[in-house]
C-alpha cells in the first residue's frame, strides 16, 4: 500500500504556468479557476479567491489533480458553474478538500454526480456529468472521464485516499508526476531524475547504455522513454 507524503503531496507547489502546460489550458485560465475575476459576479472553482497576483500564486500536487480533472470537464462542454457546483455537492459527500483528487470520487462519482444531478438537475447535455452503464445497471461517470481517472494512483493521505501520482502520457509510458520525486515535476517512474534529463540525452544522440551509465536509469525504463520520444 502506499503512503502518500503529506508534506510532499500538500507542499509541492506549482506555478499556473507549469499547471496550465500539464493540464492543457492556459495559465490565465488556471488563475481565474482559482481566483475568479476581478468584477465577476461568478465564483471561482476553487478556494484561492485571496491571491489575486498570478506572479505569486502557487498550487500543491492535489489543487493540480483537480485542475486535471475540471480541465476534462471543460473539454467536453460542461460549464465552469455546473463544475463548481458539482464540486462542492461532491466535498460534502466525501469530506476532503480536495474531492476531485479523492479515490472515493474515482469509484462513486457517477453515483454522486447522478444525486447531484437529482438535485439540481439541467436542459443541458453537457452539464449532466454522468451517464448511465446498462451493463452494470448504475450510473457511472462517463467513459471518457473514467479512462482519464485511470492515470492516477492513489495512496493513504490523513485516513483518506487521494491522489499520489499522475501518468500523463498512460501507464505504458514511464514518465509520471509523483510529488516525491523531482520536486514534483516530470521524473522517471520511481526515480528522482527528471524527464528532460533523459530526453536531452537522447536528442543529444546519447544511447540506452551510455544513459544508463550516466544517470543510472534501468535499461528497460529508458527503451520505453525513448520509444515514446520517437512517436512523439
Amino acid at each position: 500500500m502506499t503512503t502518500l507524503n503529506l508534506p510532499a503531496a500538500l507542499a509541492t507547489r506549482y506555478t499556473p504556468n507549469e499547471v496550465a502546460q500539464i493540464c492543457g489550458v492556459s495559465a490565465r485560465t488556471v488563475s481565474y479557476w482559482f481566483r475568479g475575476r476581478r468584477g465577476s459576479a461568478v465564483d471561482p472553482v476553487f478556494a484561492l479567491a485571496d491571491q489575486w497576483d498570478p506572479q505569486s500564486m502557487r498550487l500543491s500536487f492535489l489543487d493540480l489533480c483537480e485542475v486535471i480533472v475540471v480541465a476534462n470537464f471543460r473539454r467536453h462542454g460542461a460549464s465552469l458553474q455546473r463544475i463548481r457546483l458539482a464540486r462542492e455537492f461532491t466535498k460534502q459527500r466525501v469530506t476532503s478538500e480536495h474531492p476531485f483528487a479523492t479515490e472515493q470520487f474515482k469509484l462513486t462519482g457517477g453515483r454522486i454526480l447522478w444525486e447531484f444531478n437529482e438535485e439540481l438537475p439541467s436542459n443541458r447535455k453537457q452539464d449532466v456529468l454522468v451517464d448511465f452503464d446498462s451493463s452494470a445497471g448504475q450510473y457511472a461517470l462517463p467513459i471518457y472521464f473514467a479512462e482519464a481517472l485511470e492515470r492516477f494512483d492513489y495512496g493513504d493521505l490523513l485516513g483518506d485516499r487521494a491522489a499520489c501520482r499522475y501518468h500523463p502520457y498512460g501507464r505504458d509510458v514511464p514518465l509520471v508526476i509523483d510529488p516525491r520525486f523531482g520536486s514534483g515535476r516530470l521524473t522517471v517512474t520511481d526515480f528522482n531524475i527528471r524527464a528532460e534529463a533523459v530526453l536531452a540525452r537522447f536528442s543529444h544522440g546519447y544511447t540506452v547504455q551510455e544513459i544508463n551509465d550516466d544517470l543510472g536509469v534501468p535499461v528497460d525504463l529508458l527503451k520505453a522513454v525513448q520509444l515514446f520520444q520517437s512517436a512523439a
